[in-house]
C-alpha cells in the first residue's frame, strides 16, 4: 500500500513538474545565449585538497553561469596534451558554493569528492577539504599563503559519536573519526574518544566487501589501551548506528542532531528501531506516529540525468523529492522532466548512514510518461544531511535492458515537508 501511495503522488508530482517549465524556460530556451557566456583562458591556479597539493601554476580556467552559478569555474592541469587533475566551484549564493575535485589524474570532479567552500571576496575558495584559487596571470597572489606541510592522508576528522558495550556508554560525545579501506577493499572507519587529551576509548568497524551491509567490530576494551583488539561481534547498519544485541556504535557530524537515536536501543520506538530516520528536521515537530507518509522537496539543478539509457540532462526539472513512511523500509527519490516525464527510484529495504550520507539500496523504478511502469532494478542512492546546506543527491541503478542514474546538486535553501497522516 505505500508503495501505491508514492506512485501516486508521482502522477500528481508529474504535473506539478510539468507547472515548472515556465519558470525555467528562459535557461533552457536559450542554449546559444548560454553558451555565448563560457570563457577558457588561462590562469595563476592552486588547488589543495586533505592536505595534498594538485595545482600550483598555470592551469586552464573556465567560466560558465549556467553551469556553475554567477562566479563559478573549472580549473584543469594538463600534462603532455592530456587532463591530468581539475576541479569544479559551483557557485549557489553569494560567497559559497560546492566544490568537487579530482584525487586521480584524468578522472571528472564530478566522480571525486565534494565540499562546501566560501568565499569572503577575493581568489580562493575555501572549505574544510579543499581549497581552490585562481589568480590572472602576472597578477602575483597577494594575501595567498600556501599550506604548510601536509597532514598524514589518514588524519581523522572531528565527529558525535556514541559507542555502548554491554549496556554501558563507553563513548558519547566527541570524537576522532577515520576512515579506513582495507586490504581486500572492505570500506570501514575508526573513531577514538580523549579524555584531558588522553586517549580513552577506541571503537573500529569492519566492512564486508561483498556484503557492505554485514560488518565486524572491535575496541580497545579498557580506557588507554592503545589497539581495538577486543571483538565486538557482527554488527548490522540501523540509521546512523551499527549494532547487534550488545553493541551499539553511531556517528553523526559535528552538530547533526540525533533524535531518537540518542536513547538506548530498547528505549527507542519501534520506527526508529525498524528504519533508518526519516530526513526531516525533528528540532521543529515531534515524531509522527508509525504510517506517516513524509515527502522532502529540493530545489537545485540536475548535474545529469539518464531515463532508460537517454540522456534528458538538458530538460530536468530543477526540484527533487525524496519519500518515506513513518515504521516502514520503503522510500523513493523522485526526478522528473520538463516535457512530463517522472522518474522514481524506490526502495524496500533499510538503508544505513554513514559519515552522515543515507546509503539507501534501490530496487525498484517507478517510470511514468502517460502510463507508468515498475521495473525492476539494482541499485544506490546516495544523500547527505538535508540539513546541513548544499549538497548531492545521486541515484544509480541497472535493469536488465538499461540503466537510469542521476546526479541532483540542492541550492543549499531548506527543503519543504509535507506529511500525510496515515490511513
Amino acid at each position: 500500500m505505500a508503495l501505491d501511495r508514492v506512485t501516486a503522488r508521482i502522477r500528481t508530482a508529474r504535473h506539478r513538474l510539468a507547472l515548472l517549465l515556465c519558470a525555467i524556460a528562459v535557461g533552457l530556451l536559450l542554449p546559444e545565449a548560454a553558451q555565448a557566456q563560457i570563457r577558457v583562458r588561462q590562469a595563476d591556479c592552486f588547488l589543495e585538497a586533505d592536505g595534498k597539493t594538485y595545482i600550483d601554476g598555470p592551469c586552464e580556467f573556465l567560466t560558465d553561469p549556467r553551469s556553475y552559478g554567477n562566479g563559478g569555474f573549472r580549473l584543469a592541469s594538463y600534462e603532455n596534451g592530456y587532463l591530468r587533475y581539475s576541479a569544479v566551484v559551483t557557485v549557489t549564493a553569494p560567497g559559497s558554493g560546492m566544490a568537487t575535485w579530482t584525487e586521480r589524474p584524468g578522472s571528472k570532479p564530478d566522480d571525486g569528492p565534494s565540499d562546501i567552500v566560501r568565499s569572503p571576496g577575493g581568489a580562493c575558495w575555501t572549505g574544510s577539504r579543499v581549497r581552490a584559487c585562481a589568480w590572472k596571470i602576472g597578477e602575483g597572489r597577494p594575501g595567498f599563503t600556501a599550506a604548510a606541510a601536509p597532514p598524514d592522508p589518514g588524519t581523522a576528522r572531528t565527529a558525535d559519536c556514541l559507542l555502548e558495550v554491554g549496556g554501558e556508554t563507553r563513548i558519547d560525545g566527541p570524537c576522532q573519526f577515520r576512515p579506513d579501506t582495507g586490504r581486500d577493499g572492505g570500506r570501514g572507519f575508526e573513531v577514538r574518544s580523549y579524555v584531558g587529551g588522553k586517549l580513552d576509548m577506541i571503537a573500529q568497524l569492519i566492512r564486508d566487501p561483498k556484503a557492505p551491509l554485514e560488518a565486524t567490530g572491535f575496541w580497545n576494551g579498557r580506557s588507554g589501551a592503545l589497539r581495538a583488539a577486543d571483538p565486538l561481534g557482527g554488527l548490522s547498519p540501523n540509521g546512523p548506528c551499527w549494532e547487534n544485541g550488545d553493541v551499539r556504535l553511531c556517528v553523526w557530524q559535528p552538530g547533526q542532531p540525533r533524535g531518537a537515536w540518542n536513547r538506548r536501543a530498547g528505549d527507542r520506538p519501534a520506527e526508529a528501531r525498524s528504519a533508518p530516520p526519516a530526513p526531516r528536521d525533528t528540532a521543529e515537530a515531534k515524531d509522527p506516529p508509525p504510517g506517516t507518509f513524509l515527502k522532502l522537496s529540493f530545489m537545485g539543478r540536475c548535474e545529469s540525468l539518464v531515463m532508460d539509457g537517454e540522456d534528458l540532462t538538458a530538460i530536468c526539472v530543477p526540484a527533487a523529492q525524496n519519500t518515506s513512511v513513518i515504521g516502514s523500509a520503503k522510500a523513493g527519490f523522485i526526478f522528473g522532466t520538463t516535457d512530463g516525464k517522472a522518474m522514481a527510484f524506490m526502495a524496500s529495504t533499510k538503508g544505513f548512514v554513514e559519515g552522515g550520507t543515507l546509503h539507501q539500496p534501490i530496487d525498484e523504478l517507478v517510470y511514468a510518461e502517460r502510463d507508468q511502469s515498475t521495473i525492476k532494478v539494482k541499485g544506490t542512492c546516495e544523500m547527505p544531511n538535508p540539513m546541513g546546506g548544499p549538497m548531492v543527491i545521486t541515484c544509480n541503478a541497472q535493469s536488465a535492458n538499461s540503466s537510469y542514474a542521476v546526479r541532483f546538486r540542492t541550492d543549499g535553501s531548506k527543503p519543504t515537508l509535507e506529511q500525510s497522516a496515515p490511513k
